[in-house]
């Protein structure tokens, strides 16, 4: 578990979940469109493929909130019984989402309705075998947490990050 964060660090780490929240709900109207014209304004439209509400976040922020939610409550990233509640969320999130990843989904549906990691992680080698697929940038959306878990301990962090990363 962590040391108790100073104000400001709460502040900071509250700033970095918010900031990348606002920022998928920024492109969540411009997904899977064409490339923007340089000079085209940015602006939080809602919309796109599937049809968000101005200000509504996608299914990386969703699964990221599991993530910081359970670190919150002072479990260890390294720790299977933390990995096992992130899991088991994702499948209840995936269940009633408007959208999830088409890997996300493969993997989720693949795993069964509770889902261990050690089940998420073989269905996620599984489907990279049959399709050869497994990259996206889902991953990447979802490190703010795991970074915010680990602050004062950048060692346990790298660690962490390779446990996750099955």
């Amino acid at each position: 578990m962590s040391p108790q964060l100073t104000s400001a660090q709460t502040d900071r780490a509250a700033g970095v979940l918010l900031g990348t929240a606002c920022g998928d709900a920024l492109g969540a109207g411009y997904e899977f469109g064409p490339p923007l014209r340089s000079n085209r304004a940015v602006a939080m439209i809602g919309g796109g493929c599937f049809g968000w509400a101005p200000g509504e976040w996608t299914d990386d922020t969703s699964m990221a909130i599991a993530i910081a939610e359970v670190t919150a409550g002072g479990s260890s990233l390294r720790d299977e019984a933390a990995l096992d509640m992130i899991a088991r969320r994702w499948a209840d999130w995936a269940r009633n989402a408007q959208d999830v990843g088409n890997q996300t989904r493969a993997v989720l549906a693949s795993a069964g309705s509770q889902p261990s990691a050690k089940m998420l992680a073989g269905a996620a080698s599984a489907h990279h075998a049959d399709t050869g697929r497994s990259g996206g940038n889902g991953s990447l959306m979802r490190t703010a947490p795991v970074v915010l878990a680990f602050l004062h301990d950048p060692g346990e962090l790298a660690r962490a990050a390779r446990t996750i990363r099955r």
